[in-house]
């Protein structure tokens, strides 16, 4: 990385971190969701009745309660029964997830494909953490998919910076040199305003950091990062990233063959349900 490149990354991230009016604005019903839920007093009649002020968000909870892991021999009548067939944890969970579509829009042309992809991107490696998270029986599916989610939050703000340097933004080695270096700092940031706790800063802030080994103990990080390297497989970026058994976060689960050459078992098995959750988050 040449002297005028890290200057450059620089002034990117001062300009961002002494103006948060330039990061996206987290979800107002998603964020009243979680504040009401952090309310030790909540029920579930709380945040249906909120609930019930969002038809889509509404609609995604009846379809997540009636979908292949929640679904008994009685489907769920209302949006009461559905909170409390999928727990309210794992609905706030569901609600932030699915409201940060909005954060990947852009007027701009020039962005609004990009940012497309990018959530597509960060939906598959969500999807791809939760079925691990489960697999482990340690982490909460649905806390690891927001988890995948979020590691690319910053993404948005980012490249609205970058395109104003064409010679980095046209440049997709540069583009992507400037993103890996960026993201988890400025995730971070996003994350501190957002009020969302050291667990899941700690995630974000470990985006694609391949070697690192904290405690002993797995965490959203962990997995997130197995779940980033899975996602890569068939495409040109798994040549550019570590062997899954070299990475110090893949001793730290049993996960059985997992190689990128091997799919999990796992998937497999579970295709139906990822099927409905990438319709959930799409």
């Amino acid at each position: 990385m040449s002297t005028d490149t890290k200057e450059i990354y620089s002034e990117i991230y001062n300009k961002l971190a002494e103006n948060d009016s330039l990061f996206p604005a987290f979800p107002q019903t998603a964020m009243r969701i979680r504040d009401l839920i952090n309310d030790d007093d909540c029920n579930v009649s709380d945040v249906a009745t909120l609930l019930k002020a969002d038809p889509a968000l509404t609609a995604l909870i009846m379809r997540a309660a009636t979908s292949v892991r929640f679904l008994s021999v009685f489907p769920p009548k209302d949006i009461d029964a559905a909170i409390g067939r999928i727990g309210l944890r794992t609905t706030s969970e569901l609600v932030t997830a699915f409201a940060l579509r909005s954060v990947f829009v852009s007027s701009s042309s020039e962005l609004k494909t990009l940012l497309q992809d990018t959530y597509h991107q960060s939906t598959k490696i969500a999807i791809l953490a939760y079925f691990l998270a489960e697999k482990t029986s340690r982490l909460s599916p649905a806390k690891a998919m927001l988890a995948g989610l979020l590691q690319d939050i910053s993404l948005p703000p980012i490249l609205l910076s970058l395109s104003k340097r064409p010679e980095i933004f046209n440049d997709l080695k540069l583009r992507t040199e400037a993103i890996d270096h960026l993201a988890p700092k400025v995730g971070a940031l996003i994350l501190k305003k957002w009020k969302f706790n050291k667990e899941m800063i700690e995630a974000v802030r470990s985006r694609k950091q391949w070697m690192r080994d904290g405690h002993k103990k797995p965490d959203l990080g962990d997995i997130i990062l197995i779940a980033r390297i899975h996602s890569m497989i068939g495409t040109p970026e798994i040549n550019k990233c570590p062997s899954l058994p070299d990475i110090p976060a893949f001793g730290k689960f049993d996960l059985g063959e997992l190689t990128p050459d091997q799919s999990l078992e796992i998937l497999d098995d579970a295709k139906d349900e990822i099927a409905e959750l990438n319709q959930l988050l799409a």
